[in-house]
């Protein structure tokens, strides 16, 4: 059975306390060393890094428990109620703390003097009220990373929403285009428009089952670029020239769902479809840590065609947006253009083949 999200937070906060643990006790090791030569001990650096590891374990176990406890109080009580829970909990923590201090004998940072106490509501007098003040800066820390987190997990959840509006933005717009042109053919040969019809459900079909993964193996982006393109045949008739050339070793990169889509149909539309007929290529090699794929066609050009630069339409800005969300600088879409010879687009992708974005690694599970 998987892990729920909360088994998963409660790991990783003892993670969190582990660390804070360390830390801790590397900052502290200094002092119990001077301290022990001070009072004229011999004393080895391993000895005062163990006695600082177990002076710290304490307020290590107080920050995984505070960390569970504010997660268990998240979203759940008022205000008020939550600050008042907050300090009847360090209350409880710092007393049952002093007693296993005085229990076991147990020498906890910042609270030595509690051992030297007569009896033990002295030491609950003298040790309490610094236990609440390192907890208070104990719940500080703990506060700061909980919000850092959130902020985390915010920002992923603003992405994937993000991803997911620019990739929807493509669906109508390939699909209003696609319609239009069988439309346009249903007058001419309405037999190849039917088979264009049941073409387009399987595209579509196609379409939304992957489209709750950011990332798909290239092969897959393959299979459903060469079911469109089957489409753009059958809608001009013979006049488009495909060719593929794909090294077999990026046949397991990941790659953005739908990504070429847009760069074919712009090529196809601006490109090949300016010239009555043309070709097609669809290229794929690996250059160290890079992914490249490149579309090119034999069209006009960006400079012949569009001198201002208006070929980036939607399906370009949306390529470059959704590659700017997941990779940041780390990839990019270069528009080559040779004038009156044709375009290419290349795509420069980080080249991985494990499930690094997907949501859904495993679609038929």
């Amino acid at each position: 059975m998987p892990a729920t999200e909360e088994q998963l937070g409660y790991g990783r906060y003892l993670w969190w306390a582990v660390a804070g643990w360390i830390a801790l006790s590397l900052l502290s090791a200094p002092g119990f060393y001077l301290g022990s030569r001070l009072a004229g001990e011999s004393v080895h650096v391993k000895d005062a890094l163990g006695s600082a590891l177990v002076a710290s374990a304490g307020w290590a176990a107080v920050a995984f428990l505070l960390l569970i406890f504010t997660t268990g109080l998240h979203g759940r009580l008022k205000r008020v109620n939550w600050g008042v829970s907050h300090l009847a909990f360090g209350v409880v923590l710092v007393w049952v703390l002093i007693v296993l201090m005085r229990w076991w004998n147990w020498p906890v940072l910042g609270l030595a003097d509690v051992l030297r106490a007569p009896d033990f509501f002295t030491a609950l007098a003298s040790g309490w009220p610094r236990g609440l003040a390192i907890y208070a800066g104990v719940w500080g820390l703990c506060q700061t990373g909980l919000l850092w987190r959130r902020h985390q997990r915010l920002q992923r959840r603003f992405l994937s929403s993000e991803l997911r509006r620019l990739r929807t933005q493509l669906n109508p717009h390939f699909l209003f285009n696609t319609l239009n042109a069988i439309a346009e053919l249903g007058y001419q040969d309405p037999a190849a428009a039917d088979r264009t019809i049941t073409q387009l459900s399987s595209l579509l079909r196609k379409s939304l089952d992957d489209s709750h993964q950011q990332e798909i193996a290239l092969r897959d982006e393959l299979d459903f670029l060469r079911r469109y393109l089957d489409i753009q045949q059958t809608l001009m008739q013979g006049r488009l020239q495909i060719e593929f050339d794909i090294a077999n070793h990026t046949l397991n990169a990941r790659v953005p769902g739908m990504i070429l889509q847009p760069l074919v149909e712009n090529a196809v539309t601006h490109g090949v479809g300016r010239t009555g007929s043309g070709w097609l290529k669809i290229s794929s090699t690996r250059h160290g840590d890079v992914l490249v794929i490149e579309v090119t066609d034999n069209g006009w050009g960006l400079v012949i065609a569009e001198p201002h630069g208006q070929r980036e339409g939607i399906g370009v800005a949306n390529t470059r947006a959704r590659l700017r969300y997941l990779y940041g600088e780390l990839a990019s879409l270069e528009l080559l253009s040779r004038p009156g010879e044709g375009l290419t687009a290349r795509v420069n992708i980080p080249f991985h083949e494990a499930f690094a974005f997907d949501e859904n690694p495993h679609p038929d599970r």
